[in-house]
C-alpha cells in the first residue's frame, strides 16, 4: 500500500501529538517494510530525519494546518501522490479530499470548549462543520479512550465499527540528580513544597477555580506549599493572569508556557501533589506522567479518568467546585509521601501503540 501521513505537526514543538507523529514514523522507519510512505512536512528540513530507504518519500508543502490553503490546495498534493490512505494527525481534513482517511481523535476539546480567538459566531460554525464533516467521512478513526468513542458514536452518530480505540503514548522523561532540583528550585523560587499541574492553559483546564482553591488552602489551612503552572496560555484567554493579579498570588504561583523536558523531568520528580483540575478530558492523557512516577494526585471526577484509574489511584472532586478542590489539595497534601517504583506503563508505549495504529493500516472491513 502507498501511505500518505500527515507530518505538519511533527516533532515535540507541537505537543503531545507533534512528538506522538514523531515516534510513529521513527517506529516504521525501523520495523515496517510491508509499505510505501509519503510523508507531508510543511515547517522544518525533511532531510534531517528522513533515512535513504526508498519506501520512504517526503514532500515539502507551504499548506498551514487550518488555512483556507489547507481546503483548496492541499487536497491536489494528495491526489498527484496517488496514495491507498492518508493518516492525518487531527481531526481538520480537506472538505475536497475524497481518498481513504484515517484521523487520529484524542479529543473533542474544539466540539466543547472552542477557543477564545474564534469569537464570531461563524468561526464556531466552520470549525464545527470541518470537524463533522472529517470525522463522518473519514474510514477509520482512532480515539484515545473508550470514552472518546462513546462520544464521538453518540454526538455524530457514527458507525462504532469504525472507531478503533489505541491508547495515547507516554514517554519517561529525564530525571535529575538531588543537587540538579535544589539548583532549579532555588533558581526559580519555588518552594521545596509543591503543587504541579501541567498542560494547555485553556478554559477547560479549570485554572481560575484550581486559584480560588488554591488560595482559601493558604489562608484557612496555612499551607505552604507553592503552585506551578506548566503549559502554553491562550493569549486570548485572560481569565488566569486575572485571577492570580485579583488574589494576590503572584509570589506563590509559577507559570512556564514552555519548558524543556529535562526541568520538567525535575518538576515531575520533586512534587509533592498533581493536580488535574480539568473540566474535561477526553482520555487519560494529562494524567500518565504523574501516574507512571507514582505521585500522589488529586483529579477532576471525569469518565475519561475514573474509567482507568482506580479509586485509590486519585483523590476526586468535582471540578466546578472550588471547595471540594480545595477539600481535595488538602487531603493529598496531608497524605505521607512514600516514593514507589515507577509504574508499568508498556501499554502505552512507542512500540505497543505503534503497533496498534499499523494493524489500522490493514485493509478495513466493510461496515
Amino acid at each position: 500500500m502507498r501511505i500518505g501521513i500527515d507530518c505538519r505537526t511533527y516533532g515535540s514543538s507541537h505537543g503531545h501529538i507533534g512528538k506522538y507523529i514523531e515516534s510513529f514514523v521513527s517506529y516504521l522507519m525501523e520495523n515496517e517494510d510491508g509499505n510505501e510512505y509519503v510523508l507531508f512536512f510543511n515547517d522544518r528540513e525533511t532531510g534531517e530525519i528522513i533515512s535513504e530507504s526508498p519506501r520512504f518519500r517526503a514532500i515539502k508543502t507551504s499548506v498551514k494546518m487550518g488555512s483556507i490553503s489547507e481546503q483548496l490546495v492541499f487536497p491536489y498534493e494528495l491526489f498527484k501522490e496517488k496514495l491507498d490512505m492518508m493518516l492525518f494527525s487531527q481531526s481538520n481534513t480537506p472538505l475536497f479530499y475524497f481518498g481513504k482517511t484515517i484521523i487520529i481523535l484524542s479529543d473533542l476539546i474544539s466540539y466543547f470548549y472552542p477557543e477564545k480567538r474564534m469569537k464570531w459566531i461563524w468561526m464556531r460554525h466552520w470549525q464545527s462543520f470541518i470537524l463533522r464533516n472529517s470525522i463522518r467521512k473519514s474510514h477509520v478513526i482512532i480515539a484515545f479512550s473508550e470514552v472518546l468513542k462513546r462520544d464521538i458514536i453518540e454526538i455524530f452518530d457514527i458507525h462504532e465499527e469504525k472507531i478503533h480505540v489505541i491508547p495515547p503514548m507516554y514517554w519517561e522523561l529525564k530525571l535529575g540528580e538531588g543537587n540538579e532540583i535544589q539548583q532549579f528550585l532555588v533558581k526559580e523560587g519555588i518552594n521545596e513544597k509543591y503543587i504541579l499541574s501541567v498542560w494547555d492553559l485553556r478554559e477547560y483546564k479549570n485554572i481560575p477555580r484550581l486559584l480560588r482553591a488554591y488560595d482559601l488552602l493558604i489562608k484557612e489551612e496555612n499551607i505552604t506549599a507553592d503552585l506551578v503552572l506548566v503549559g502554553k496560555e491562550d493569549p486570548w484567554y485572560h481569565e488566569i493572569r486575572s485571577t492570580l493579579i485579583q488574589l494576590g498570588l503572584q509570589s506563590r504561583v509559577h507559570i512556564y508556557s514552555m519548558l524543556d523536558e529535562e526541568k520538567l523531568g525535575l518538576l515531575y520528580q520533586n512534587a509533592s501533589l498533581y493536580v488535574l483540575p480539568s473540566l474535561y478530558e477526553g482520555s487519560e492523557l494529562s494524567i500518565l506522567t504523574p501516574f507512571a512516577y507514582n505521585l500522589p494526585i488529586a483529579s477532576s471526577l471525569l469518565p475519561s479518568i475514573t474509567a482507568i484509574f482506580k479509586k485509590d489511584d486519585a483523590v476526586f472532586f468535582r471540578p466546578m467546585s472550588v471547595s471540594e478542590i480545595k477539600e481535595a489539595l488538602k487531603k493529598t497534601l496531608s497524605k505521607p509521601s512514600i516514593k514507589q517504583d515507577k509504574r508499568d506503563m508498556s501499554l502505552y508505549s512507542v512500540d505497543f501503540v505503534s503497533k496498534k495504529i499499523l494493524n489500522v493500516f490493514l485493509p478495513p472491513k466493510k461496515i
